[in-house]
Order: C-alpha cells, then sequence, then structure tokens
C-alpha cells in the first residue's frame, strides 16, 4: 500500500442546497452530549498533531502524547492512531525531522487512559505508513517505506521488540485471519500482482494462491475465517468478484467485473458489500450493493452511482456510505474572481436488510480523512468510525449546515434526525471497536 489517488467529481450548476445537510434535522439540545449514553471512546489526531482520546460528549479528554511540533530545527508529528480489537490499547507512529530531512520513526502502544506507553519499534532509516492490529491485539503489522516505492511488510509484537519482516512489494495490501495466524495479501499491479497467504507459526511461510488478480486493492478474510473474498480472473479470463476457501479454490463468483472494485464483510458474516465501476481504467466510483453470498441474485444496489466508500455498523444493519462532489459557490455580487471550490463527502446511510438509504449530513472532510477514504477498503480492517453501539459516527472534517464551520472531530447521529455536533479540532478520528 498505497500509491496516491484522487478524485474528480464535479457537479456543475449546483446550488448551495445541495451542499446541505439533509433537511429536518433537529438542533442539538447542549445536554444532550452530558446525558447520552456514552459508547466506546474516540482517538484523534489534534491540529496542533497529538493523540489525545475523549468520550461523544467531550468528556474523559486524555492527552496521549503533548510533544508535537517544533523544538528548534527538530519536527515531532503523529500519525495513523489505530484502537486494538480489545480496545486496550491504542497504537500511533511519531515522526521526527530534523531542518525538514527524516531523523526517525517510531511506533508506541499505550492505554487509553495514556498509561503504559510503550516504544514497539523505531527506525532511524524507514517510516511506518498505516498501522494494523491482529484480531488477538498482540501484535501490530505495518507497511514500512523508504521514500523510494519500496514496501517491506513488518510485523512487531505490542510490547516491543525486533521487527519481523513478512513481505516485500508495492503497492501491498493485506487481511488479518480471525485467529491471528495467517495473512491473505495482494501485492503489486494487476497485470503483475499476486495473491499469497503468509501463515505465522514459529516462523513465516507463504502459500501463493493460483489466481491473477483483477483490479482491486484489499482482500479480506470472513469473519469466521474460512472463506476470502477477493477480486480476480475466472478460468475464462473474465474479472470477477468472487469467493474462496482458505487455499485459493474458488466457491462462488458474485458479479463479473468490468472495472476496479472495492468490498468488504459485514461484522456478522451474512452479508457482503461492493463497489464496482462500470469502466475500466476508472477509480473505484459506483454503486454500493449488499448481498447474502447464499442468494447474490437477491442483491440491493442504490440508485447512486458515484459512492466511493463504505463503513459496516458494528451490528452489521447499516453501511455508512460516501458520495464526493464538487461544489463552486456563485460569486457575490461585485465579487472580481470566482471563490475556490470546495470539496464535499455526503454521508447516506443505507439499511442492509431493505436496501433503502437515506442522506445523513454533508460536510468538508479533511486531508487526513481523505486519505482514509482513498483506501477505505483496507482502513476498515484496522479502523472504524462507527461508535460500538451503531448508533453514531465520527466524521472528520465539517459539516455544512446551521452550525460554526469549525475543521475538527464531530459526532453524527445515524439516524439523520439530529444536527451534527461539533466534538474537537481534530484531523482525523476514529471510534473505539468496545
Amino acid at each position: 500500500m498505497f500509491k496516491r489517488r484522487f478524485i474528480q467529481a464535479v457537479v456543475w450548476g449546483s446550488t448551495l442546497a445541495l451542499a446541505l445537510s439533509a433537511c429536518g434535522q433537529l438542533p442539538q439540545d447542549p445536554l444532550l452530549r452530558n446525558l447520552e449514553r456514552k459508547s466506546g471512546l474516540i482517538v484523534y489526531v489534534g491540529t496542533e498533531g497529538n493523540i489525545h482520546t475523549v468520550d461523544q460528549g467531550g468528556g474523559n479528554q486524555t492527552d496521549i502524547t503533548t510533544d508535537a511540533g517544533n523544538a528548534g530545527d527538530l519536527l515531532h508529528f503523529y500519525q495513523f492512531p489505530t484502537w486494538s480489537p480489545d480496545g486496550h490499547k491504542i497504537a500511533f507512529a511519531k515522526i521526527s525531522t530534523q531542518n525538514q530531512r527524516f531523523e526517525s520513526a517510531r511506533v508506541f502502544t499505550a492505554e487509553p487512559a495514556g498509561q503504559g506507553l510503550v516504544e514497539a519499534y523505531r527506525s532511524d532509516e524507514k517510516y511506518p505508513v498505516y498501522l494494523y492490529w491482529s484480531p488477538d491485539s498482540r501484535r501490530l503489522t505495518f507497511i514500512e517505506s523508504t521514500g523510494a516505492g519500496n514496501l517491506t511488510l513488518q510485523m512487531v509484537e505490542a510490547q516491543g521488540g525486533d521487527a519481523t519482516t513478512l513481505d516485500a512489494g508495492a503497492p501491498y495490501y493485506w487481511s488479518w485471519s480471525p485467529d491471528s495466524r495467517r495473512v491473505v495479501v495482494h501485492v503489486g499491479a494487476t497485470a503483475r500482482g499476486r495473491l499469497s497467504l503468509l501463515n505465522l507459526g514459529d516462523g513465516v511461510s507463504e502459500e501463493g494462491l493460483s489466481l491473477q488478480p483483477a483490479a482491486f486493492q484489499a482482500p479480506s478474510f470472513s469473519p469466521d475465517g474460512q472463506t476470502l473474498l477477493l477480486a480476480a480472473e475466472t478460468d475464462a479470463g473474465d474479472s470477477a468478484l468472487m469467493l474462496t476457501d482458505a487455499t485459493g479454490s474458488v466457491q462462488s463468483v458474485l458479479k463479473l467485473l468490468d472495472g476496479p472494485a472495492a468490498f468488504g464483510w459485514s461484522p456478522d458474516g451474512r452479508r457482503v458489500a461492493y463497489i464496482a465501476s462500470p469502466r475500466p481504467n476508472q477509480l473505484t466510483l459506483g454503486p454500493l450493493t449488499v448481498l447474502d453470498p447464499r442468494e447474490p441474485l437477491k442483491a440491493k444496489t442504490t440508485e447512486d452511482e458515484g459512492v466511493w466508500g463504505f463503513f459496516w455498523s458494528p451490528d452489521s444493519k447499516k453501511i455508512a456510505y460516501f458520495i464526493p462532489v464538487v461544489f463552486q459557490p456563485t460569486p457575490e455580487p461585485g465579487q472580481t474572481t470566482a471563490p475556490d471550490s470546495l470539496f464535499l463527502l455526503q454521508l447516506y446511510m443505507l439499511d442492509a436488510a431493505t436496501g433503502q438509504s437515506n442522506e445523513v449530513a454533508t460536510f468538508a472532510p479533511t486531508e487526513d480523512f481523505q486519505s482514509v477514504m482513498q483506501y477505505f477498503d483496507q482502513y476498515q480492517h484496522s479502523a472504524t468510525i462507527w461508535s460500538p453501539d451503531s448508533k453514531n459516527l465520527v466524521i472528520s472534517g465539517y459539516p455544512l449546515g446551521g452550525q460554526p464551520q469549525t475543521l475538527g472531530a464531530w459526532v453524527v447521529a445515524a439516524s439523520g434526525n439530529l444536527e451534527p455536533r461539533f466534538l474537537t479540532e481534530a484531523r482525523v478520528a476514529f471510534w473505539s471497536w468496545k
């Protein structure tokens, strides 16, 4: 992982009404943040560059780090905050530069209340990109980059120790098995890519899958660990979204593909959601489809054809999905230059059982959140924007509507009945799994 991609979706002749939040939302009572039942915690990177945790009401604020910023010629900043699956730890990366040159990179783990800070990994030559916990919350995997397009997959114990190089290649995507014993990987571009299983026992052994990957990014283990979801070529040479067993033997073809695809299992393993681009050599923009793998012909597909990414709710009943638009404001009377355009994301909520969806909010995302969305199919393995009780989401940016446009983390009700609520200034935020 990861090769930079950009969305280009322009809505010509739009009016500001298109960009505003869904109509009929009620203002939030200021007391609600104190009275509502809290669910999990939120970790975020503040606009000053430090790592913090907070609950959805803005309480229980903890500063995990405090030294981000300049100290003479030395600059420290933090990236990739990631919750362990058991909710007991947070991992994050610290990058240090001196005179604008790379100095060192470190990976830390800490408890949500700030105790137990451990330096799990350090390098003075390479820097980590994207952190991903093993399902048993004991180990961390991450991509390490030299900055010259070379990537290696590293693994380290959460309590520190020597890192193990598992594999190499670029771009690089992977998914842990639920038992934390294997990793399925998709490495390289389509024409020369490979699909493999890495077995993690006393050592590391690789089993290549006898499938040629199609145009996609992240593969996915099913929640029960028995099935792989991926895109590959069929015996007839067609690109297809398919299910295989752990050896790569094809079990079923869910859909033939004309372009790139992105996908993910529901947490309960009963459904699959995917975006399939209708054309080759195009970004993964298309309608969102939900299906039961046992009954693929009963799939439900959104009318929205420009879906960019999605996240399943923890209870597997809803899917939050995003549609990108570029809004060009109308110049004010007497204004001689055109105002800057706004890149916006429209957030919709899909009922996985009925296929019905409704708009929840429209917001201008932070650059960090845009980066997450570009690789949402990989990020959905390691992070979530959903609260554990499936009632709220946290978005990073600022929603358009009746409230001041403050850049940061906002709590959004999944029902869409309440206006988004400002939480704190932040570049990116994620909810804990538990």
